[in-house]
């Protein structure tokens, strides 16, 4: 598959067959996950693979954004940088190093016949159920599996024309209609 074209054909699944993502499958998965661009290569990321049926179930009282049944869940967890440069941490490189590392992630998983979601999560919930200390973060929960049923594709009625998207040089507002109310 061509990257162009899981980026178009990738789509959110909320229904999964309760068939277990092989481990081999899994490490592939990572495996792209672990070549997201990061602040000086810091890679400020840890993966926490969740199988377990009762924590599924725990963490999805936290996730109020999105109800599947997924057989099981990787939570982002965002390491702190405190290195060379501080300004990384306090403009949030880490966690949108971690958002790239989620793209890969749920591109390979799609390019692999794997569906995705991403996850809108109680932080500190999610923390106490995963035992991530304080000083780290945890980004989001992606539920994956097989999906259960082939969602629809997107189409080019799905988005915006890209012209109505782009500012030449400095920002000069936004086309009619594009602020999202919802």
């Amino acid at each position: 598959m061509e990257v162009t074209d899981a980026i178009k054909q990738r789509r959110l699944v909320r229904e999964f067959r309760q068939d277990p993502v092989p481990d081999d499958v899994l490490y592939q998965i990572i495996e792209s996950a672990r070549w997201a661009p990061s602040p000086f290569n810091t890679q400020p990321w840890e993966f926490i693979i969740i199988r377990n049926s009762e924590t599924l179930k725990k963490l999805a009282k936290f996730a109020p954004t999105i109800e599947c049944n997924a057989p099981m869940a990787i939570a982002v967890v965002i390491l702190p940088i405190t290195a060379k440069y501080p300004f990384h941490q306090q403009v949030g490189e880490p966690e949108h190093a971690g958002a790239m590392a989620v793209q890969n992630i749920m591109l390979r998983a799609w390019e692999l016949g794997v569906g995705t979601a991403w996850a809108t999560i109680e932080k500190d919930n999610v923390k106490q159920i995963l035992n991530i200390p304080e000083e780290f973060d945890v980004l989001t929960v992606i539920p994956m599996g097989y999906p259960m049923d082939e969602p629809p594709l997107h189409t080019e009625d799905d988005r915006l024309p890209v012209e109505d998207l782009m500012n030449f040089e400095e920002f000069r507002g936004v086309s009619e209609g594009r602020i999202i109310i919802y």
